[in-house]
């Protein structure tokens, strides 16, 4: 069972396995989604989850206090390093 990841800016469609986290599935795909420090401390990867944040993990404080740093205060921005895929059959789409 898989959870259909859209990354809009690239064009690409990714099905997904839950447990993987964005960042592999962007480096595996080819997208030119930006990353930095790829441990959730630098802010480079920020998308923006335009559809489909119930079948990805909560945010961490860790993730929170970034957002807070870098000045993100959209509801729908995550960093893409520190969350995962947690269900099957859904559908998420992305923009960076």
């Amino acid at each position: 069972m898989t959870t259909r990841v859209e990354i809009i800016n690239d064009f690409l469609a990714i099905n997904v396995t839950p447990g993987k986290t964005i960042q592999d599935i962007v480096e595996a795909s080819g997208s030119a989604l930006p990353f930095g420090c790829r441990d959730g401390e630098c802010g480079t990867c920020v998308v923006l989850v335009e559809s489909g944040m119930e079948f990805l993990s909560d945010m961490t404080d860790k993730e929170k206090a970034v957002m807070k740093t870098i000045g993100e205060t959209s509801p729908k921005a995550r960093l893409a390093c520190q969350m995962k895929i947690t269900s099957p059959n859904g559908l998420v789409r992305l923009k960076y």
